[in-house]
């Protein structure tokens, strides 16, 4: 998952390809593709129902008609978030990374400029008028800390650091289909009731704070076992 936003690249342990010589690149574009397949269930799922531009068919619980700016800001962090998860799959691709590094420094800008930052920082504009605020916001704050780090050593050619912080900032991209499958696919098996305002904001709290924790986990670990199979190698 290394990456640069640099047109060179200075060769040595801490060069962007660190992980070209690595036996598992076969194994990670297989992961690269469920990835993407997942990501475009989501897309697929969630972006239609606003390219109408339509608030009737906004799928947040409470969309604030009182409030004129509530779904333009709603729209423009749907399509920013679209291109974030599109253009990270992009990122974690080594494949892409080692053949065609111009395409993943590309891919990279992107995914910072025109995914990640502005609908993070738009998850935040919206926060204080949407149902289920407080795991929301933090996910917000982590995503544009660890975007941001992850662009700051990328341009200081720390790609070690780089490639950690990346890593986290793939975890929190993610973490927001974690929580439509439980939203969409588990709870209504119990028959929960999102009719209850309680309820529903419970609901939607346990669904944000479970998909960013465990897929800061999964990050955590996935970095510290390539870490270990860098070492014994």
């Amino acid at each position: 998952m290394s990456q640069t936003l640099n047109t060179s690249e200075p060769a040595g342990p801490e060069s962007p390809d660190i992980e070209s010589a690595q036996p598992n690149s076969r194994r990670r574009n297989i992961w690269t593709l469920v990835f993407s397949l997942i990501a475009l269930w989501f897309i697929n799922h969630s972006l239609p129902v606003y390219l109408s531009l339509d608030p009737n068919q906004a799928r947040i619980p409470h969309l604030r008609r009182d409030i004129p700016w509530h779904y333009p800001l709603l729209v423009a962090h749907v399509f920013s978030g679209t291109v974030a998860l599109v253009t990270v799959c992009l990122q974690v691709w080594p494949w892409l990374r080692r053949n065609h590094p111009a395409v993943h420094r590309w891919s990279g800008r992107i995914y910072v400029f025109a995914g990640a930052l502005p609908s993070g920082l738009l998850a935040l504009a919206i926060m204080p008028f949407s149902a289920g605020p407080a795991g929301n916001t933090v996910a917000a704050v982590a995503w544009l800390a660890t975007t941001v780090a992850g662009l700051r050593t990328a341009r200081q050619r720390r790609y070690r650091e780089h490639r950690r912080w990346m890593a986290y900032s793939f975890a929190l991209t993610m973490q927001i289909i974690w929580g439509r499958v439980l939203l969409i696919y588990v709870l209504p098996l119990f028959e929960y009731n999102f009719a209850d305002p309680a309820k529903l904001n419970l609901a939607l709290e346990t669904a944000t704070w479970i998909g960013f924790v465990i897929n800061l986990l999964l990050a955590q670990w996935w970095l510290e076992r390539t870490a270990r199979d860098t070492t014994r190698r």
